[in-house]
Formats: C-alpha cells, structure tokens, sequence
C-alpha cells in the first residue's frame, strides 16, 4: 500500500470519526501488538516499544492540542 493510499483512508476515518478516535484506536492496535509480540514470541524488548509507542499515542489522543470533532 502507498503512502497516498494510506493517507487517504486516514483523511475518510478523521471524517467519519474524529482524530482523536483515530488515535485511540491506533493505541489499542499498538497495545494488541505488544500483547500478541509477548505471549507468541516472547519478544519482550519489541513488546516494550508497541507498549510504549501505545502509551505516547494515547497521551497525543487526550491532549487539548486534539481536535475530538
């Protein structure tokens, strides 16, 4: 998938949604990855980033800076 293309899906969710929801849902797909990374693959180190980039994700959603409309 191109950039393009991935830009453009991105642009029809924040019209359908919000980018804050946008967000949330990209930090619960982080936090699935690092869940699945540590119980299949035991890759604890990978786990810990997906986790972590979860984390900033989810404090990016709840900021003011966030349009939530």
């Amino acid at each position: 998938m191109n950039k393009q293309v991935i830009k453009d899906l991105l642009e029809q969710i924040i019209d359908s949604a919000s980018l804050a929801e946008l967000l949330e849902a990209a930090s619960e797909v982080c936090h699935e990855k690092a869940d699945h990374l540590e119980t299949n693959w035991q890759s604890y180190v990978e786990a810990d980033r997906w986790s972590n980039a979860a984390e900033a994700i989810s404090r990016i959603a709840s900021s003011e800076a966030v349009p939530v409309s």
